[in-house]
């Protein structure tokens, strides 16, 4: 289990973490954190060692390891809105994408929309939504941290691979919590997360490259070339007549592999 007096040493936060619920074992920290919604103040912080359905965008599923890796939701009732949920996932990138860089000197990539690439291989995914109708929304992190070996037939890797070490969870969590606040601060004054979203294209994996990007739902694929985000997290892209084309990253499926 956590040492949640070693992680509360390492915020410098006022809302974000002041409240931290651990468990040993949930079927998602999501389901817990929107079943316990109501109760918990702003910031709340729901962690567990081990998740039996952690279920990420479009129906994927997370492959989780108990005790070495960090599953984590984080209850934010200062932002409410549909509309936000492609900015909250940019806020969790940055954030761990951040972290990553500042303590363990690892290069991350994004894959728009929510998942962190180290060295070709996914190291993190996010995942935001709305807890219920004007309720709030919940963003959930899923961390590898210090799992010893790449999972069979998944591109995957964790910080312990590329590190060639452990490294201490608790610190990793209190650094992504203050990255997370910074950025919530501006979100909720101004509506906006424009220092999220610059760290988010300054490292967008695919920037300038022929990707291929499908409707939801849909087998046909077109090819077009992918930019940044917006302001709002959608992604802009230029097609093959040469507009520009704005992508939802509720309903786009990306297909992209690194050469």
């Amino acid at each position: 289990m956590y040492d949640l007096n070693n992680i509360s040493s390492y915020l410098n936060t006022n809302i974000i973490g002041q409240s931290i619920i651990q468990y040993d074992s949930l079927n998602s920290t999501f389901a817990k954190a929107k079943n316990i919604f109501a109760t918990c103040p702003d910031g709340t912080v729901i962690l567990s060692e081990n998740q039996s359905e952690c279920v990420l965008r479009f129906g994927n599923e997370w492959v989780c390891l108990p005790d070495k890796n960090i599953y984590i939701s984080i209850i934010l009732k200062s932002v409410n809105n549909n509309y936000l949920l492609p900015l909250i996932d940019a806020v969790g990138c940055s954030s761990i994408l951040k972290s990553i860089f500042d303590l363990y000197n690892l290069e991350c990539k994004i894959k728009w929309p929510n998942d962190i690439i180290i060295n070709g291989n996914k190291a993190a995914s996010v995942k935001s939504d709305i807890a219920g109708k004007g309720a709030g929304i919940i963003l959930s992190l899923n961390i590898n941290v210090n799992m010893e070996e790449k999972i069979e037939n998944l591109k995957n890797t964790s910080i312990r691979i590329e590190k060639g070490e452990d490294v201490e969870r608790e610190l990793l969590i209190g650094n992504i919590l203050n990255n997370i606040e910074y950025h919530y601060n501006e979100l909720i004054s101004t509506g906006k997360a424009s220092r999220a979203v610059n760290l988010y294209n300054e490292n967008l994996l695919f920037y300038n490259k022929e990707i291929g990007v499908a409707k939801r739902g849909r087998k046909t694929v077109r090819k077009v070339v992918a930019k940044t985000i917006d302001s709002e997290g959608w992604l802009s892209v230029v097609n093959e007549k040469g507009n520009e084309d704005i992508l939802n990253p509720g309903d786009t499926i990306i297909q992209y592999e690194e050469t």
